[in-house]
């Protein structure tokens, strides 16, 4: 099930493997280590209690990992399902041990199942939020956070940073907006940080992360010391650290909050420009005078407006009018003979 909570600033906060729910038919295919659920980002929405206050946008997905990890690409192949770290439907823990009975893993069609129950209802219901507050603001920023434990043989290497900031190396979000949150951050010196090192993000952040589109994404991997009493069950969250976590996140997303406001302000002001300065060009040539003016009129002579009548009237004299018996109104062209017989056409008014 995918649980939303919709707040009004810019900022989506991601909590795609918090979820522990596994359905009956799944858990009843679990051995002893899968039922542990050792995997999952035990207990993070503790340190978000302030997402109201800020009025964030929360996204979670009440599934666990073990049934599906919607920050995997739905197209990844079943024979991944025994790797740890490119597993849709993981069948092992990330340390390589087996999470079902003996021959009880998902086939295909079981996940494609998954895919359509839990995976893209998540996708599609973050699409909806991104889509709702771009509309409200001009510019979007998700968190994709999740946290794992500190060391886990084959995955870490070494002991984690206590927080890992992914940006997809700088392609989903704008470096000005990681270089303010790695900042912010820096203030703790007691907090390790790493920078697009353990993570650069998984499936969510490279497929939303647009911010030549105004949709910038930043992926935050906790290590489970910086807030948890010990990282095994029960997972129990510790109020000292968990509280100077939430100050210092605190503090980080108001940042991130201000700035993509202003982003999206910038956003607005640029969209609203082409046909200001299409008006603007308009009004330039409307005030520049045609090539081919039209013709002024001359002021009216008394004395050549008699000259010309007087010219006219001798004209007259010489050749009268001609018409002819029964012609009717308009003008009609007849021929006369000169003195010399040479024909004569005239243009006769009636």
């Amino acid at each position: 099930m995918i649980l939303v909570e919709e707040g009004q600033s810019p900022l989506i906060l991601c909590l795609p493997n918090s979820g522990t729910d596994v359905p009956k038919p799944v858990s009843a295919r679990f051995n002893a280590t899968g039922r542990l659920q050792a995997d999952l980002s035990w207990r993070l929405e503790k340190l978000f209690g302030f997402s109201a206050d800020l009025g964030l946008t929360v996204l979670k997905s009440s599934i666990s990992r073990y049934v599906i990890d919607v920050d995997r690409d739905p197209a990844t192949p079943l024979a991944a399902a025994f790797d740890p770290l490119a597993a849709l439907c993981p069948a092992t823990t990330l340390d390589g041990k087996r999470i079902y009975q003996d021959g009880e893993e998902p086939g295909p069609t079981e996940i494609e199942q998954r895919v359509l129950l839990f995976h893209a209802p998540y996708h599609k219901a973050l699409r909806q939020q991104i889509d709702r507050l771009m509309r409200k603001h001009g510019a979007v920023v998700f968190v994709e956070c999740q946290s794992m434990r500190s060391q886990i043989k084959g995955v870490t290497g070494k002991e984690l940073p206590e927080l890992s900031i992914g940006s997809a190396e700088g392609a989903a979000c704008d470096t000005d907006l990681r270089n303010l949150f790695v900042g912010t951050l820096s203030g703790m010196d007691d907090l390790n940080i790493g920078v697009d090192s353990q993570t650069k993000g998984g499936f969510i952040l490279n497929a939303f992360g647009r911010p030549e589109r105004g949709v910038h994404g930043l992926t935050l991997l906790f290590a489970q010391r910086a807030y948890l009493r010990h990282e095994s069950p029960p997972f129990e969250p510790d109020k000292v650290r968990t509280t100077r976590l939430q100050t210092v996140l605190s503090d980080c997303f108001s940042s991130l909050i201000d700035w993509t406001e202003e982003a999206g302000r910038e956003r607005k002001r640029q969209s609203a420009e082409p046909p200001a300065r299409a008006a603007e060009e308009e009004a330039i040539a409307a005030s520049v005078p045609d090539e081919d003016p039209e013709p002024v009129s001359e002021p009216y002579d008394e004395e050549a407006a008699a000259e010309e009548e007087q010219v006219s009237s001798e004209a007259a004299e010489i050749e009268p009018p001609q018409t002819e018996p029964g012609a009717g109104s308009g003008a009609a062209v007849k021929q006369e003979t000169s003195p010399d017989q040479k024909p004569i056409t005239l243009l006769v008014a009636e």
